[in-house]
């Protein structure tokens, strides 16, 4: 055993037990070598596993007009370089047998709403419902953190959101899931991104609108959620009971009287939304650390612009370095990065 892995070991026996789980896709292939050890860096975490789930579903929706989307190819060498580099522990593809599905959502949806979502293991946009489930299954530990793969994190040196993140769910038996605090600390404390919160004085902010960009949980408390309500962009045509043959006609004539979109199988809705009824319906609560020591930032878009300055935003990122423009916002606002990039291009 050499001496990296005796200190991980020293250092895992005092913090709890906690697996990291990054989804990733042909879509992450533009940017996931930087983010994805700029997200272990930031952490700073003596994890017990380190998965990169890897959904090799066809893309649909939205999905598939992403800039820059990478050959399943790209995405296999993108996650062995993962690994190479000791970033990553291992590669786990998501598994879509038809039991296995079964299972997971009528654990998660209920037995009487799991039949309905059998052919819907995606949201209407193409994002992931049934992949989101798996892994907190297929995870070693109890404390299960995820992060979408195009994340970005800051923690201060010398502070640890994740175990100060497990000390509060532990603590309060409402928090079904916990994050950093969202978008870096405004000057006047100002929270722009969430309209409706409240703050704890235990140390959080508490919400009713899950967010699956990063979150945190403890696998037997998040299954209490159960079951979680279906809900559906555009719900399934009656017109797919027919024959195949006269499903088109059907359905063309269907949808004019509902004046309704969709396939007749129809669309479920995100994880997202349907996780958020059931908080909004329950004492659970979403919440999201108060302390400004540890925040997250989310790129709403990914093209040329942002691939291109990534590098250089990752790194006055982690230095805690952003424009006052980007304080008490979520979603990077890329445009306001200019000037600091400019400034900081020289160091950089």
């Amino acid at each position: 055993m050499n001496k990296n892995m005796n200190t991980n070991n020293k250092n895992r026996s005092h913090k709890p037990p906690v697996s990291l789980w990054i989804l990733v896709a042909r879509t992450d292939v533009p940017y996931m070598l930087k983010t994805i050890p700029h997200l272990i860096r930031s952490c700073n975490y003596p994890f017990v596993e380190r998965v990169l789930a890897m959904d090799t579903a066809p893309l649909i929706g939205d999905k598939r007009y992403r800039y820059d989307i990478g050959s399943q190819e790209q995405l296999d060498q993108a996650c062995q370089t993962l690994i190479d580099q000791g970033m990553m522990d291992r590669v786990a593809k998501i598994d879509y047998h038809p039991e296995r599905i079964k299972t997971i959502y009528e654990k998660y949806f209920g037995a009487q709403q799991a039949p309905q979502m059998l052919n819907h293991t995606h949201n209407w946009k193409g994002s992931t419902v049934y992949a989101s489930l798996y892994c907190i299954e297929a995870a070693k530990s109890d404390y299960y953190l995820h992060f979408d793969a195009d994340m970005l994190l800051h923690q201060d040196p010398g502070y640890d959101w994740i175990t100060e993140g497990i000390k509060l769910m532990d603590s309060v038996p409402t928090i079904a899931t916990i994050r950093p605090f969202c978008g870096p600390p405004h000057p006047e404390e100002k929270i722009i991104h969430a309209p409706n919160f409240y703050r704890d004085e235990r140390g959080f902010y508490g919400h009713k609108f899950f967010s699956m960009r990063a979150y945190l949980v403890d696998r037997k408390r998040f299954v209490q959620l159960s079951p979680i309500p279906l809900m559906w962009k555009y719900p399934p045509l009656w017109s797919r009971h027919l024959p195949q043959p006269l499903q088109f006609l059907a359905a063309k004539i269907e949808r004019k009287l509902r004046k309704s979109k969709g396939s007749v199988q129809g669309a479920i809705e995100s994880f997202e939304p349907m996780t958020s009824k059931k908080l909004s319906e329950t004492d659970f609560v979403r919440a999201n650390l108060s302390s400004t020591q540890a925040w997250t930032i989310h790129p709403p878009k990914h093209t040329a612009q942002f691939i291109q300055a990534l590098p250089q935003l990752i790194k006055l990122i982690e230095q805690g370095k952003y424009p006052l423009e980007q304080a008490g916002y979520y979603d990077l606002v890329l445009e306001s990065w200019q000037d600091l990039l400019e400034n900081n291009s020289v160091s950089l």
